[in-house]
């Protein structure tokens, strides 16, 4: 009993009714916070820098538990188990939500899933006896099946992607009928809280499917912030020189930055540098050069994603940065001078955070230790990570000039417990078969990932990009992100890598 009732009995008449209605009230409202609707709690492009303290990011994948590179070719890891004919490819209990179910065709000349024939995908939550979802896997990436709409959907570059939110409160597993499967990776977010989360079989069908609608449009077409006001400058910078722009609001927000320059001064730009220090900070949370924060490989390869790129006229980032006081922008030109139109949008922040958004910038030229994947992140602290932009370069193999380098496999480390192994640099970034007519032969770009850069001659040259948007990694204490240059690290080549993540403010 609690204190609301315990004074409600204590009053009499009239009194005791109010004290009675306000104790019903506060309960009401109790309840209510304590359920997690996800759709309305993760469907969302400003919410990249709240807090994921009570999530883990883990992924069922397809990838050789021996360490070679059968992570589907053969089919031998390519599920969990068979169960009356059925391949169980990922099996959870708790709480959380499927956060993407991402495959390739199963066959190097033939084209589609599994084994042609249709096959479904069952997914089975909570009661563990009827699927909550019984349809032709294939249909789950076309964007008619209602419910899976495009840009949360979709098919590209060798790859098939659904980044659908599918909420369970105490079990979830997905199944495939027959015995096809070859390469599969499927991510799951792990509620570790006291909340209540609403399922997918509980919520209203059609006010979601509309709000899955409106979100995907949201992706293929962009989104722009409500700020508060926008703010640009002229930057005059001499080679080698550096200017800053300093941003004082209480509880502010970067929405958008944005640079614009010549198209003579954009090859200089995007090897210059960007440093972006929040409140009292004596070290720049952000440390990378201009074209690894705008996701550009060269002034040659100008595209865009959902959150950054290149579009009319101007880099943008639209990451969001929060921070408590002030923020300040610093440029430091490289070998030529430079004239600048710098441009930020600002709001008061809708939600408290104490997350700066953070890089790491890496390289190795070229990446040659057989005993070590390069490194794409490594630090302490509580956080979510949230992008990748990758750089890569070698010469490539055989007469189709393949980047076997691609082969190598990611892997996240949170907390020091690896919970993602993917199978294949191509596949992290959502696309699949480097080489193959009608699938990764050349660049594209998607709203959360693409291969802004795909040439493969003698020397090939890949860059690719991915935002995890609907599926953050948390970590509480600390993360380790590699990728193997090549399986095992057998091959050599040029690796550049910038990370994006969220990290906790050490006060």
């Amino acid at each position: 009993m609690n204190r609301y009732n315990v004074l409600a009995i204590q009053i009499l008449g009239n009194e005791k009714k109010f004290f009675v209605g306000l104790s019903v009230i506060c309960l009401f409202l109790q309840g209510c916070n304590s359920v997690i609707n996800v759709y309305t709690d993760v469907l969302g492009v400003n919410q990249m820098a709240q807090s994921k303290f009570d999530w883990q990011a883990h992924m069922f994948s397809s990838y050789d538990r021996k360490g070679g590179n059968d992570d589907g070719f053969a089919g031998t890891y390519s599920k969990l188990r068979l169960d009356d004919g059925n391949s169980v490819l990922a099996e959870t209990t708790g709480a959380g939500y499927i956060s993407r179910i991402w495959f390739t065709h199963s066959e190097h000349k033939k084209d589609g899933l599994l084994e042609l024939k249709g096959e479904h995908i069952k997914i089975y939550i909570d009661d563990k006896i009827t699927p909550v979802i019984d349809i032709p896997l294939e249909n789950i990436f076309e964007g008619a099946e209602p419910g899976f709409p495009l840009g949360l959907v979709g098919k590209g570059l060798g790859g098939w992607y659904c980044n659908v939110p599918i909420p369970f409160a105490k079990y979830c597993r997905i199944e495939v009928e027959g015995d096809g499967v070859k390469f599969y990776q499927i991510n799951v977010q792990k509620y570790t809280g006291d909340k209540i989360i609403q399922t997918y079989s509980s919520r209203s069908i059609q006010k979601t499917n509309q709000l899955l609608e409106e979100f995907g449009k949201s992706l293929l077409n962009g989104f722009v912030y409500k700020s508060d006001f926008t703010n640009e400058n002229s930057m005059n910078i001499s080679a080698f020189g550096k200017k800053d722009l300093e941003i004082e609001i209480e509880s502010g927000q970067i929405n958008q930055l944005s640079i614009e320059t010549s198209s003579d001064d954009l090859e200089s730009l995007l090897k210059s540098q960007l440093k972006i220090y929040f409140d009292d900070q004596k070290q720049p949370s952000i440390d990378v050069p201009v074209n690894m924060f705008f996701i550009i490989p060269n002034e040659k390869k100008l595209q865009h994603s959902l959150y950054a790129g290149y579009k009319d006229g101007k880099l943008f980032n639209k990451l969001p940065m929060p921070f408590s006081k002030k923020a300040r922008i610093e440029i430091v030109a490289d070998d030529e001078d430079l004239k600048l139109k710098v441009s930020y949008s600002i709001s008061k922040q809708t939600y408290t955070t104490e997350n700066y958004l953070t890089t790491f910038y890496n390289e190795e030229l070229p990446a040659k230790n057989k005993d070590k994947s390069f490194l794409w992140l490594d630090t302490k602290g509580e956080g979510h990570y949230v992008g990748t932009f990758l750089m890569t370069e070698a010469k490539t193999h055989g007469i189709e000039n393949l980047p076997v380098w691609l082969e190598g496999d990611e892997v996240f480390v949170c907390d020091g417990e690896m919970r993602i192994h993917g199978t294949g640099t191509e596949d992290y970034f959502n696309c699949g078969w480097y080489g193959v007519e009608g699938r990764l032969i050349k660049s594209g770009s998607f709203p959360l990932h693409g291969f802004p850069e795909y040439e493969m001659n003698e020397i090939g040259k890949a860059s690719a990009y991915r935002w995890h948007l609907l599926d953050p990694i948390p970590f509480k204490d600390s993360i380790q992100v590699t990728v193997e240059h090549g399986t095992n690290n057998i091959n050599e080549a040029n690796y550049k890598s910038a990370a994006f993540y969220y990290l906790k403010n050490k006060k």
